[in-house]
């Protein structure tokens, strides 16, 4: 498990209930109800189990019904609305694997449907995500620094996401002239660090533990500067250490630096989305990577779907990559999907490897090849009022 009992909003009813129609779905969430919602309760049943129980028993934040054993999902899923709360957040579970289906229930405002059998992970997930769309949607400070925030999500692993990051970026910093800190937050295995040739830094785990005690020393420990314009902030934490950290750390850890550089770029595990929506929601762009898979388009629609949730006020499009390799679904079809613009679609690098090989990101080694100049073309719409570059004599230095 990844985070302490949640300090869910004040009611009258129980923070989790749940009625569910197999054993081992009851299980899991046994098992995540004990580390996060105690006093749960969880029961066998589906439907109409879970309305007999809401005509009797106050409304809870969150509400989990079992569809496996229905032959109508959706319709058998409606009466609910008129026995809950309009905040209880409703999460479906059942065994039909179909999106038009999942569209019905997030068009009515479920906070997901989920296709059993489902991981332990995956469903604790699902379960944090829908909690913490509720509880942080409140509205932003008016207080806000001035340093922009740009969040790059790969809908799936392996599509590219860290790459598209890195160079993008790189792009901002060192064609545009923006100061930008680019940070990796995949703390065991990012390879921002190792993409630009930096020894990865304890000050960021050790300051993620300590938000309380972030301040400008903070910047000396953790910040590993690249260029004049692009810094990184990155760790290898140990494998056999558990990584207890919190939103509320990479919180404190954006605003600090949005107080020191033009552009913070968030470099964001899709597993971690739901421990920071507070930064999702305060993002002024939001990509989410993915390849033309069924797969993927299902979960990109569920980021997109997260954000909409939290009260995400910037932008938020698709960066398609790999998209040579197979030809997968047709983009039209992809794009009506996700119900968001697509901002780009990238060709295959032959050169990827060689550039991480080196630890130089492609922007720098491939500057002129199909994948940076489509990629230049999204960072310039991020930035579009470009800095004048340097013309001194020293403006043609290269990075190390």
């Amino acid at each position: 498990m990844s985070a302490p009992a949640l300090d869910t909003r004040p009611g009258s009813g129980v923070s989790l209930a749940a009625f569910v129609g197999d054993d081992d779905t009851t299980a899991k969430l046994n098992n995540i109800a004990n580390f996060h919602w105690p006093g749960a309760v969880i029961n066998r049943g589906g439907c109409h189990d879970a309305g007999t129980y809401l005509k009797s028993a106050a409304s809870p934040d969150l509400l989990v019904v079992d569809l496996g054993e229905s032959e109508n999902p959706f319709e058998d899923l409606q009466p609910l609305a008129e026995l809950c709360d309009p905040s209880t957040q409703v999460i479906a579970m059942g065994v039909v694997n179909d999106l038009a289906l999942y569209k019905q229930f997030i068009n009515a405002g479920v906070a997901d449907y989920l296709v059993k059998p489902l991981s332990e992970e995956d469903l604790e997930t699902a379960l944090l995500a829908a909690t913490f769309s509720d509880v942080t949607s409140g509205e932003k400070s008016t207080n806000e620094p001035s340093g922009k925030i740009v969040v790059t999500i790969g809908a799936r692993g392996g599509v590219g996401a860290s790459t598209v990051a890195l160079n993008g970026a790189w792009l901002l910093a060192e064609e545009m002239g923006h100061k930008v800190a680019l940070v990796d937050l995949d703390l065991q295995f990012g390879t921002a660090a190792l993409s630009l040739d930096l020894v990865p830094s304890t000050g960021m785990i050790e300051t993620l533990r300590q938000p309380d005690r972030m301040d400008s020393l903070f910047m000396q420990s953790a910040v590993l500067p690249k260029t004049e314009h692009l810094s990184v902030l990155a760790a290898e934490e140990d494998l056999a250490r558990q990584l207890d950290l919190h939103g509320e750390g990479i919180g404190r850890l954006v605003e600090e630096l949005r107080s020191n550089f033009d552009w913070v770029w968030l470099d964001l595990p899709r597993s971690l989305c739901h421990l920071h929506t507070t930064v999702l929601r305060d993002a002024a762009h939001v990509q989410v990577v993915s390849d033309l898979t069924l797969a993927g388009m299902r979960d990109t629609m569920r980021i997109v779907n997260l954000f909409s949730n939290i009260g995400g006020d910037g932008e938020i499009g698709v960066i398609i990559n790999h998209a040579r390799r197979n030809k997968g679904m047709p983009k039209g079809e992809f794009t009506r999907g996700v119900g968001c613009q697509v901002y780009a679609q990238l060709p295959d690098e032959p050169k990827a490897l060689q550039a991480a090989t080196v630890g130089k990101p492609l922007a720098q080694s491939t500057a002129k090849g199909k994948f940076i100049t489509e990629l230049r073309k999204v960072t310039a719409d991020i930035a579009p009022t470009v800095k004048e570059p340097k013309r001194g004599l020293f403006s043609s230095r290269k990075a190390k």
